[in-house]
C-alpha cells in the first residue's frame, strides 16, 4: 500500500534510515567544503518527495511507514561512499530546492531534472538516469489522442515544480494546466474529470497504469516540444562543493558502468509491484 505525503508526515516520518543522526542546521561554516561538513556530522541529509514510484515512495513495513525506491537506494550508495549515515527528509517537491538553500538538507535526490532555471539556484551532479516522458489518460480516451497537437487541446495535470510542468507550460505553451504536489492526487483528479491527461516520466506513468483501474499510458505518442526526454541528477547547494560533486559523479559513473544502477531500478520496480498485490 502506498501512503500519500500528508499521511506519511502525519505518521511522523520525517527521516528514515538513520540511527542517532544529527540534523542539518542553518549555521554551516561557508568556508568549509560541503563534503567536509557532512563527514564531520557523520550524516548526509537527503531531501525527497516520496510520491514518484519507482524512484521514491512510501511503504508499510512492520506497521510503520518507510521511504524506499531507486533514489533512496542511490542515496544510500552515496552515504556509503562518504562513510556516513543516511537521513531522509520527506517534503513536497517544490519545497526541496528552498530546503537545500536553507541548509535543511545536504542534497536532493528525487527524480529532479537539471534545467536552466534550477541551475541558477543549485548545482547538479552528472545525470544518473535518462527516460522519456509519458502521458496517462482514462482508458476510454486512449484512441482519441494520436498527436501532440491533440494533447495541446486538453486540460493537463503535472506534478508541481517538475520537468513535465516546464514542458506543458513552455513547450506546449499552455497556461490552463493543473499542477499538484502528489502524483496520486493528479490521477484522482483525472479519474474525476478535472483534468483530461497527466504528463509523467514514462516509467512512473507505466507503473501507475498498473496500479489504477481505468487509466492507460499513451503508446507511440511523440512529444517534440521539448518533452521527449527526462534526465535526473542530484542537486546540491550552490557554492563550495567541487569535491562533493566529484565524489557523487564518480559513484554515478561506477553504478552505471557496472550495471548496478539498472539493478537498483529493477528492484524498485519489483517492490512497487509487490506493494500493490
Amino acid at each position: 500500500m502506498k501512503f500519500g505525503l500528508k499521511k506519511l508526515l502525519a505518521l511522523g516520518l520525517v527521516a528514515v534510515m538513520a540511527v542517532g543522526a544529527v540534523g542539518c542546521g542553518s549555521s554551516k561554516d561557508s568556508d568549509k567544503a560541503a563534503l567536509d561538513q557532512i563527514k564531520e556530522k557523520g550524516t548526509v541529509v537527503v531531501g525527497t518527495s516520496p510520491d514518484y514510484p519507482p524512484f521514491e515512495f512510501a511503504i508499510s513495513e512492520n506497521g510503520k511507514s518507510k521511504i524506499v525506491g531507486a533514489d533512496i537506494d542511490l542515496a544510500q550508495k552515496m552515504a556509503d561512499k562518504m562513510g556516513v549515515k543516511l537521513e531522509v527528509k520527506a517534503m513536497d517537491f517544490d519545497a526541496l530546492i528552498p530546503a537545500l538553500q536553507a541548509d535543511t538538507v545536504d542534497m536532493v535526490i528525487t527524480g529532479m531534472s537539471p534545467d536552466p532555471t534550477r541551475e541558477k539556484s543549485v548545482d547538479f551532479s552528472d545525470i544518473y538516469f535518462k527516460g522519456e516522458n509519458g502521458v496517462l489518460v482514462k482508458t476510454g480516451d486512449k484512441e482519441n489522442i494520436k498527436s501532440e497537437d491533440e494533447l495541446k487541446k486538453l486540460k493537463l495535470g503535472v506534478q508541481k515544480g517538475s520537468t513535465q510542468e516546464t514542458y506543458v507550460r513552455d513547450g506546449l505553451k499552455k497556461d490552463d494546466y493543473k499542477a499538484l504536489a502528489a502524483v496520486p492526487d493528479l490521477i484522482t483528479d483525472m479519474k474525476n474529470g478535472n483534468v483530461d491527461a497527466v504528463v509523467l516520466n514514462n516509467k512512473v506513468a507505466k507503473i501507475n497504469e498498473g496500479k489504477y483501474d481505468g487509466i492507460k499510458m499513451l503508446e507511440g505518442l511523440k512529444l517534440t516540444s521539448g518533452g521527449d526526454e527526462e534526465a535526473m541528477a542530484i542537486a546540491v547547494k550552490k557554492g563550495n562543493n567541487k569535491t562533493f560533486i566529484s565524489l557523487l559523479n564518480d559513484e554515478i559513473k561506477e553504478l552505471n558502468s557496472s550495471g548496478e544502477y539498472d539493478k537498483i531500478l529493477s528492484n524498485a520496480v519489483d517492490l512497487v509491484s509487490k506493494e500493490e498485490k
